[in-house]
């Protein structure tokens, strides 16, 4: 059976009498995802200076998303412009808007959008939502914070805004108030993964490490592929010195996302305290330093193993790197052990002397 998306676009398509009409038809294209089609309707609508005011503003809207379907982003964010100006109140227009210019890699100008969007809706939640979440994705975490924290509590039933607020809060370390928001995301939706996942992030933030550990598991029970959830619970079974279970884990990240560097760099630490002569674990932490330069802790573990496998002159070159990102005793140490060490020969790291009483 044909739904009426179909039926009318059959219906138009064979006789379209007016540009009216032909906005329609365009937007039925669109609705269908068939962009090109919709581009011609939709123009030659346009071109009629008869058109009404209203008919243009959602002619401008559906060419903008015509544009985006056949991904030519610079002639979505000319159109939604123009579908914004004409119908400001729109808040699918504002959305649209911020969306084409998210897939310009715009950020500021996305960030605008939203913006402009709650000033002239501002009832708008899911303005809201999204100006949050693209402060976030700039690294303005306060911002977005604060925005999500505030959309959530006028939402009355929303757990994905909930939970987002509650990611951002504990983003910022503000534990407490994310798990407030988290906790209401999944009273909402009990079985959501990313709810129980925000959850175990404001737990384990506040150093409740068993109700953590809980809320990740609910999460990936939901979700078996979770990756984050997957991660993180990973990560809390290697600090308990889990190392198995943590290897377990870590490796189902890897394998639904194989160029996650930071579980690279965790699994190789894991399978090292498993098996100190694992061939898996330099690699893992080449990768990982491949895929992320900047993850110092990997770069440091990476010139410790080399260093033990007497690989003396790049395991100083990694530790040198570690060090300038991220200043560390104990990596500088090691550093410091490296500088007399021979190449060819490992070197193990020595003992810390104990502690005086």
């Amino acid at each position: 059976m044909n739904s009426p998306i179909v039926v009318v676009v059959a219906a138009l398509a064979a006789a379209p009498v007016s540009s009216a009409d032909l906005v329609k038809l365009g937007e039925g294209l669109v609705a269908r995802g068939d962009g090109k089609k919709a581009q011609a309707h939709l123009e030659k609508a346009l071109a009629d200076p008869a058109l009404s005011p209203v008919d243009k503003a959602r002619a401008e809207q559906a060419l903008g998303l015509a544009f985006l379907q056949q991904k030519k982003g610079k002639e979505a964010v000319a159109h939604l412009e123009a579908s914004t100006v004409l119908a400001p109140k729109s808040e699918r227009g504002w959305l649209y808007l911020g969306l084409a210019k998210d897939e310009l890699n715009d950020a500021a100008g996305s960030i605008a959008a939203y913006q402009k969007g709650t000033e002239n809706v501002p009832g708008s939640t899911s303005l809201k939502h999204e100006l949050g979440m693209a402060l976030l994705s700039a690294g303005k975490n306060s911002e977005g914070a604060e925005v999500l924290q505030k959309a959530a509590s006028v939402a009355e039933h929303d757990p994905e805004l909930w939970a987002d607020a509650a990611y951002a809060l504990s983003v910022v370390g503000r534990f407490k108030e994310a798990r407030e928001c988290a906790q209401r995301a999944v009273e909402m939706s009990p079985e959501s993964p990313d709810a129980l996942y925000t959850l175990g992030m404001a737990e384990a933030g506040l150093g409740h490490t068993k109700a953590a550990k809980a809320a990740f598991s609910e999460a990936i029970d939901s979700d078996e592929l979770h990756v984050p959830a997957l991660f993180q619970l990973g990560v809390l079974l290697q600090a308990d010195n889990d190392d198995k279970g943590a290897a377990a884990k870590l490796t189902q990240v890897l394998k639904v996302e194989p160029d996650h560097a930071r579980a690279k760099a965790a699994l190789a630490v894991s399978l090292l305290r498993l098996n100190a002569v694992d061939p898996r674990t330099e690699q893992l932490l080449r990768d990982a330093v491949g895929a992320d330069p900047k993850l110092a802790s990997a770069w440091a573990n990476l010139g410790d193993l080399l260093g033990r496998r007497g690989k003396i002159a790049e395991a100083k070159k990694a530790l040198l790197t570690a060090v300038k990102l991220t200043p560390n005793a104990s990596w500088q140490a090691r550093l410091d052990e490296l500088a007399t060490a021979k190449e060819g020969t490992p070197s193990v790291p020595v003992a810390a002397p104990p502690a005086k009483k």
